[in-house]
């Protein structure tokens, strides 16, 4: 059964915009003739696949005017003069793309190795840094640190608009084995790095899956209370149980303000962002329309009454908050339940099916199967007022942004600055100690291991 997510996934989605794959150069892929034509017939296969999911369930019946029949029929044409997976699945990856939405892509088949670049890259308002940098990677050799703006990946400068499809390509499409990043460091030197990447097993990737699960389960999220009156909350994701909301808000229950920190949460279940939401309003509040190709829904949060926190509130985004996180800011500001601060956020929020297939390749009887997996966006969401967040993003009421030198030195001053606006003297060292902008890694950060598990049910 397919499920339906406000779920982003990869960190990696964000306005269409097209980058040639020729602008980051890829490790070439040899195949026999033999392995050519099982490659293409299970490229083939695939996009008939692809077809018929979304002919049942994409949310637009037009389609977004493509001409569905016309674009699998020209792709698997395509696919006949290919040799290499790599070609194959690029290709089936611009079917899904074309769409322009931020929830429908293909998932590639599970390669027996995850890449690693041993550093993870963030938008911070027009421009690209370094955030993270793992401990005994190629790229904490070679020098790079967070701060680090990225210039360009190859010879593709990231934005705002194309960050995901350079990620996109890198970890799902075509990993490589090593790559040039140009960097301009934050004592205000350019350079050019060729860092190394690592691969890990399956083995310890899915071993690895399972315990970023059961963290998220223990902690989705972490509290502090800096001061009698405030309190601050990291909701790490929306893909947690009522039960771990409620947990939460007794930590803060008795405080007069609240910052409630949905940096970097990339949504999750749908209840649980109706649940949040219940927990701040003393009625009933809606909150969205669900259009799909048949039906509209409006979404009701229920008050919680007796559990309504009634105090102050101030919710901080970033370019990497989606989804759930979205709508759950942009309708704080629209019902003036509280101030958003920080970075216009991510612009995905769309619903999907996340929903893994199963292909073969070979002749009868000594058949190889692989599983690869699409999502499909189901429906559009319009918020309250009429507008729509998709491409657009949350717009705080005050933009604030880490420097690179804050970015460099793990200072947060827009926490601070937010704790500032409760009267609470917290400076962005103090802040930055709190670990709320902790990045994950970027093998973490870019796995679908955990796609599915993180799905809300339908």
């Amino acid at each position: 059964m397919p499920k339906i997510s406000f779920l982003l996934l990869f960190s990696i989605f964000f306005v269409f915009e097209s980058i040639s794959f020729g602008q980051i150069t890829t490790v070439a892929e040899t195949s026999s003739s033999a392995n050519a034509t099982l490659n293409r017939t299970r490229g083939k296969n695939m996009l008939d696949d692809i077809k018929k999911v979304l002919k049942e369930y994409y949310f637009d019946e037009k389609y977004r005017g493509i001409d569905l029949d016309e674009k699998i029929k020209t792709a698997k044409q395509r696919v006949g003069s290919m040799d290499t997976n790599m070609q194959i699945f690029q290709e089936i990856a611009e079917v899904m793309l074309a769409f322009d939405d931020s929830h429908t892509f293909f998932v590639p088949p599970n390669r027996s190795n995850r890449v690693s670049y041993g550093f993870t890259m963030q938008m911070v308002g027009p421009r690209c840094f370094v955030v993270s940098v793992k401990k005994g990677s190629d790229a904490e050799v070679k020098g790079v640190k967070p701060g680090d703006q990225i210039l360009a990946v190859g010879d593709a400068a990231p934005t705002r608009d194309n960050l995901w499809r350079i990620n996109y390509l890198l970890y799902a499409l075509s990993p490589q084995e090593a790559i040039q990043v140009t960097l301009l460091g934050v004592d205000g030197a350019e350079r050019k790095v060729i860092v190394r990447s690592s691969f890990k097993s399956l083995a310890d990737r899915r071993k690895e899956a399972e315990e970023r699960r059961k963290k998220k389960a223990d902690e989705p999220f972490k509290c502090h209370l800096p001061a009698g009156d405030t309190a601050i909350c990291k909701l790490r994701t929306f893909a947690t149980e009522k039960k771990a909301i409620d947990r939460m808000m007794a930590e803060v229950y008795n405080a007069k303000n609240l910052i409630l920190d949905l940096r970097g949460d990339g949504g999750g279940l749908v209840d649980t962002a109706e649940y949040l939401v219940g927990r701040f309003f003393d009625k009933d509040v809606k909150v969205a329309t669900f259009l799909t190709r048949t039906k509209t829904r409006e979404i009701v949060a229920k008050t919680q009454k007796d559990k309504v926190f009634g105090g102050q509130l101030i919710v901080l985004i970033d370019s990497n908050s989606g989804s759930a996180a979205e709508i759950f800011a942009r309708l704080v500001q629209i019902e003036k339940r509280g101030k958003v601060i920080g970075d216009i956020s991510s612009g995905s929020v769309m619903t999907s099916y996340f929903i893994p297939m199963l292909n073969d390749r070979g002749v009868p009887g000594y058949q190889t199967f692989s599983q690869f997996a699409v999502s499909v966006t189901v429906g559009d969401v319009v918020m309250s007022d009429g507008g729509r967040l998709e491409k657009a993003g949350v717009v705080p009421d005050q933009q604030a942004r880490p420097t690179a030198r804050a970015l460099h030195d793990n200072l947060d001053p827009v926490l601070g600055y937010a704790a500032g606006q409760f009267g609470v003297k917290m400076s962005g060292e103090e802040a930055g100690r709190l670990n709320f902008l902790k990045a994950p890694d970027d093998s973490e950060e870019t796995s679908s291991d955990d796609s599915e598990k993180d799905a809300p049910k339908p």
